[in-house]
């Protein structure tokens, strides 16, 4: 059986602990790599990760995070994140998996 994490900065990890899920508070993005990488060798099957956290981590890690079958990495928004529309973020995903840009309609 797999456990489940979140990495995200201070102000959230508590909504989260509250939920009763597992976090690893950071505050840099070079903390929250340095505990992706500790979840990474541990038995975790999803771990969650605050997008702002990511923002200037390397293409080839990004890359290298995607390829990977277990643990299964997902990014979740920052709160101050600008939410954007359904169509917009597929768009985006789309765009960061095949390297294109697909218009949907």
């Amino acid at each position: 059986m797999y456990r489940v994490a979140i990495v995200t900065d201070p102000e959230t990890a508590t909504g989260f602990r509250l939920a009763g899920v597992e976090v690893r508070e950071a505050t840099s993005p070079q903390a929250a790599l340095e505990a992706l990488r500790l979840l990474i060798s541990l038995d975790y099957g999803v771990i969650a990760i605050n997008e702002a956290l990511l923002d200037s981590i390397e293409e080839d890690l990004r890359r290298e995070m995607r390829e990977r079958d277990l643990p299964i990495i997902i990014q979740i928004p920052a709160p101050q994140a600008k939410v954007e529309s359904g169509e917009d973020y597929i768009a985006r995903l789309v765009k960061e998996h095949i390297g294109y840009y697909v218009k949907l309609r």
